[in-house]
């Protein structure tokens, strides 16, 4: 069996040609004794990069094709898995050869941690991906503390997704182009930017395949791994959470929403709930600066939000400059006052974000005000269309496009 996986990984090796990602690979980690992970939420493109990292190790002869023992176990039919077998199996194939261990989705295979580590300490190589925020920081905390290299692999940002589609930018645009690159970005909030997605063109195939990851997702990694036997309360509170995305959710409000509907839970339930939508990347918090119980809750995928709103735009388009700035500060709160509220602010860079789909005279002025008190040096507002020209002096107003070019 195990011939045959290694067998069959270098054919298919072979005709795969992912394309390039922004995301940073330090290479010289791997003359470190580290075990690399490549994490962050299901079909971002992680198997894909690291095909492109190998791909870039073959041409610089660092490895060769031969090396490579890749399994995805989200695929993996076999009832037990064995490593020593694995690796016999390996060196019958290649006697003088060293393996080089990629292991996808490696969360569904029961022990192993026991796995890896044992690989570890043979000296091997090994390239991990995982889907689960709470596997690896277990993980981290007992066996693997000091020994992993962490990747991070978002779905597509809007400069790779133009890259995908082999649309160039251009420092000035034409009111033509402008008019194509808003269509593009109406495609990008529409279906997002998997990577996979990217690249197809019918738009029922499009969404055939993000309902699946949904499922995937929701009764896979959910309900199963969770054993949750409540649907109806899981589904509610995902409802919920779409429907008060850019706002501040309040677990209590949905007890009491669910209280009045005769339905029976434990608050600690939905509070346990709302970690288990964090921990496989489905949800993302964001909390108040100073207020730390007040939270908010932007999707990993905003496609997922059309499953409860239709056309909801301007919160998919709040929720994808979230997710910009996660992916390139990591470190990002907002702040409210009594009076106003800034979506975004990023200490490190004294920076304050305001995000407004539709920039007309009235949101202008609100959304300035709010800029206005605040004591950030940096001031940013972000906009997809606009009514008219508007300027302000201590404000930088930036289309969405601009923003992507920072």
């Amino acid at each position: 069996m195990y011939k045959e996986i290694i067998k069959d990984f270098k054919e298919n090796f072979l005709i795969k040609n992912p394309l390039k990602r922004n995301i940073d690979f330090p290479y010289e980690i791997l003359d470190l004794n580290k075990i690399i992970t490549f994490v962050w939420p299901r079909r971002s493109g992680k198997t894909y990069f690291m095909f492109y990292i190998l791909k870039k190790l073959i041409k610089q002869k660092k490895i060769n094709i031969d090396d490579i023992v890749f399994i995805d176990f989200s695929i993996f039919l076999e009832k037990e898995f064995s490593v020593k077998k694995l690796i016999e199996n390996f060196y019958e194939l290649h006697p003088n050869k060293k393996p080089f261990f990629v292991f996808d989705e490696i969360q569904e295979l029961d022990n192993f941690s026991d796995i890896v580590l044992y690989l570890y300490n043979k000296d091997y190589k090994i390239f991990l991906s995982w889907s689960n925020s709470k596997l690896l920081s277990n993980e981290l905390s007992t066996k693997f503390r000091w020994r992993t290299y962490d990747i991070k692999v978002f779905p597509l940002d809007f400069n790779e997704f133009l890259y995908f589609k082999n649309i160039k930018q251009k420092e000035i645009l034409t009111p033509k182009e402008i008019g194509i690159f808003k269509n593009v970005f109406i495609e990008y909030l529409q279906y997002w930017a998997y990577p996979e997605i990217c690249l197809i063109e019918d738009k029922n195939i499009k969404t055939n395949l993000i309902k699946n990851y949904f499922e995937v997702v929701f009764y896979k990694d959910l309900i199963e791994r969770y054993w949750i036997n409540n649907e109806y309360v899981l589904k509610f509170l995902f409802k919920k959470i779409v429907l008060s995305n850019t706002k501040e959710f309040s677990v209590t409000k949905a007890f009491y929403d669910l209280k009045s509907q005769n339905v029976k839970i434990w608050i600690q339930s939905l509070y346990n709930y709302i970690e288990y939508f964090r921990e496989i990347f489905f949800i993302s918090e964001l909390s108040d600066k100073y207020q730390k119980k007040w939270k908010k809750y932007y999707l990993y995928d905003v496609w997922f939000m059309s499953l409860v709103l239709k056309n909801n735009y301007w919160q998919r388009f709040e929720n994808i400059i979230y997710l910009t700035l996660l992916k390139k500060y990591w470190d990002i709160k907002y702040l409210q006052n009594r009076s106003w509220e800034i979506d975004f602010i990023v200490d490190k860079e004294d920076l304050a974000i305001q995000v407004c789909y539709d920039l007309n005279m009235e949101n202008f002025l609100r959304e300035i005000e709010f800029l206005s008190e605040s004591s950030y040096k940096n001031k940013i507002l972000i906009y997809f269309s606009k009514e008219k020209e508007f300027k302000f002096k201590w404000v930088k107003i930036l289309s969405i496009f601009e923003f992507f070019k920072i």
